[in-house]
Formats: C-alpha cells, sequence, structure tokens
C-alpha cells in the first residue's frame, strides 16, 4: 500500500525510490546533527485537486536556535505538474525566514536518472546544514 493515494505513476516511482532511501539516511543524519530532529515525510499539494503535485523529503527540526533564525532545512524532492507534463525539482532549503536555498539538483522533467544521480550529494549537503545548525551566510 503507497503513502499517497490517487497517484499517477512517476510518483508511485519516486514513493518506491525515495522513501526507503531517505528511511536509510536517518541514522547518519542523527549521528551528525544530534540537535536536530530528523524525519521523513511524503504529501500530496495543489491549486484546482490535492493531487496535482507531491513532495518527498526529509526535515530535520533544530533545536535552540534564535526567533529570528530558520528552525528547519530539509532536502525537498517534489514533482509538479502531473496533468500537464511532470517537471521534477530537488533541493536543500532552509525554512521561513531564511527560505534560502542551499543547494539544488539541474533536472530537467520526469529525468529520474539524474535525480538519482544527485542524491548523494544532496542528503550530504542537507547534512552538512543539519551539522552546521544555520544557513551559509
Amino acid at each position: 500500500m503507497t503513502v499517497l493515494v490517487h497517484t499517477h505513476p512517476l510518483v508511485l516511482q519516486l514513493e518506491n525510490d525515495l522513501l526507503p532511501l531517505f528511511r536509510a539516511a536517518l541514522p547518519p543524519l542523527a549521528a551528525a546533527a544530534p540537535r536536530a530532529l530528523a524525519s521523513v515525510f511524503a504529501f500530496s499539494s495543489g491549486t484546482a485537486s490535492a493531487f496535482q503535485d507531491y513532495h518527498f523529503g526529509v526535515s530535520c527540526l533544530l533545536e535552540d536556535v534564535p526567533d529570528d533564525a530558520p528552525e528547519e532545512v530539509a532536502l525537498l524532492v517534489s514533482v509538479t505538474g502531473l496533468e500537464s507534463g511532470a517537471r521534477l525539482s530537488a533541493q536543500v532549503v532552509w525554512g521561513q525566514p531564511s527560505g534560502q536555498v542551499e543547494m539544488q539538483a539541474e533536472l530537467q522533467a520526469d529525468d529520474l536518472p539524474t535525480l538519482h544521480a544527485a542524491l548523494p550529494r544532496l542528503l550530504a549537503g542537507l547534512q552538512q546544514a543539519a551539522s552546521r545548525g544555520a544557513p551559509v551566510i
């Protein structure tokens, strides 16, 4: 059974590929950033339908951050525009108030091989960002 329902074949592929990989990344993240709470997420979104876009990732919530600093950094993989030609994006991004993109993968349409090739670098970037505890200034 899938986590997300009413899914497009690309979403099912991403779910099957990414969620186990992201779960396996949690112990190394915890070791590298013991003051961060890391978790895996998957959800759908959209304006016309709740199933237009899908997002998968790893979120690291940081503790003891100043009020004006982001308390989260995440690896976010999104597939958007399923009704009109799917587009993939992958990035390590800080939460608000920063919203700073730490790193991203250059992907074309539904280019799964390039996404898979970029994931080790993105996971390492997430681990470094969570260990550092703040965006690069």
